[in-house]
């Protein structure tokens, strides 16, 4: 009967079913020599591998275990990958190659294959001019293979924001799919910067409490809608989907209410009624000053808010008065503006006036 068991390139990544083909004594961590897209390899043995979650496909058959020379020629190798890096780099930079980083060089433990992992924005790029010239510079097979933002990060490493190492270099070998359902489902700020990662994704720690508050939120009204309890008719203003109770505001009020309790009139579970305080802790503390003093009946304190005008003064009003510019009477004028004439007239039609009992 075929063993079936699980290899991996490097410790954090993506697990492979294979056929040991007889090889007995594999134990996790043993190194097996497998042939693969990017040539023959050196590949980890991370366990057996149960027939209940095999997928029906032929695995593919491991050709040997890996002697001391084989460990021996994939350092050497391991120690050129960053010399074929930066080559990568510069002829990429002769080239004028734009949109494309270049992240990592990958040697087959014999040095029969040279793998550059990239990343870029765009959809196409055209890179076969730019692999003929690193055959000619490097003398040896050479691939370029594009991996995505989330690969990326991996390779770099580095911090999450909860201040530990990132997920995907330390234990993650899979990448699952990851929504926005899951941030609202669990109540977590929709900022940008609240919920995604280096990588510019969202978040992979989203999915790992994702089932538990889908179990935690079955039954419990979303916010917003109109519930009946038994504090009365009111409208959801809060889920706390951990704790399995809503926050309901009634008339103004707001209450807390069980799952249990949501949709009757009555409590399953009555709340535990408050203990009355005694009267001497109840009543109000007596101060030792003595009350303000109130105005008498019958009299209406005045308000400082409003005030009377003032009134103007007579001396600033004749000051003002005396600062108007005085005009220069025409010639034949007095200083009021009327002849002589008109003034003696006008002073003895007002006494004839006064004489006659007219009014003047």
């Amino acid at each position: 009967m075929a063993q079936i068991i699980a290899l991996q390139f490097h410790r954090t990544g993506r697990r492979y079913h294979f056929d040991a083909q007889g090889i007995t004594d594999l134990r996790p961590g043993d190194r097996v020599v497998v042939k693969t897209t990017r040539g023959r390899q050196l590949w980890i043995v991370a366990g057996y591998v149960p027939k209940e979650k095999l997928d029906g496909r032929a695995p593919k058959p491991i050709e040997r275990r890996a002697t001391p020379r084989d460990l021996v020629l994939q350092r050497q190798w391991q120690a050129k990958a960053l010399g074929a890096l930066i080559a990568c780099r510069e002829q990429a930079e002769k080239l004028r190659v734009k949109g494309s980083k270049f992240v990592k060089a990958e040697y087959s433990f014999d040095g029969s294959q040279v793998t550059i992992l990239y990343t870029t924005e765009k959809k196409r790029t055209d890179l076969n001019i730019l692999r003929r010239e690193l055959r000619r510079t490097l003398r040896t097979q050479v691939e370029l293979y594009q991996i995505g933002p989330r690969d990326f990060a991996k390779l770099l490493d580095g911090l999450g924001a909860c201040g530990e190492q990132r997920c995907c270099t330390r234990f993650l070998t899979t990448f699952s799919s990851v929504s926005i359902r899951m941030a609202k489902l669990q109540h977590i700020s929709l900022t940008p910067s609240e919920i995604t990662s280096a990588c510019g994704r969202l978040r992979c720690c989203l999915a790992y409490e994702n089932s538990q508050y889908a179990e935690a939120a079955k039954g419990l009204p979303k916010r917003g809608k109109e519930v009946i309890t038994p504090h009365g008719a009111g409208r959801v203003v809060e889920v706390r989907t951990l704790a399995g109770s809503i926050v309901v505001d009634v008339g103004g009020v707001r209450h807390e209410v069980q799952r249990e309790d949501i949709g009757k009139e009555e409590f399953t579970n009555p709340p535990v009624e408050e203990k009355a305080w005694p009267d001497w802790l109840s009543a109000e503390p007596v101060s030792e000053s003595p009350p303000p003093s109130q105005p008498a009946e019958g009299k209406k304190k005045r308000s400082r808010s409003r005030r009377r005008p003032r009134r103007r003064s007579r001396k600033k009003s004749e000051s003002v008065a005396s600062q108007r510019p005085i005009s220069k009477p025409k010639t034949g004028e007095t200083p009021t503006g009327r002849t002589g004439s008109s003034r003696r007239r006008s002073r003895r039609g007002g006494v004839q006036g006064r004489r006659d009992g007219s009014p003047g």
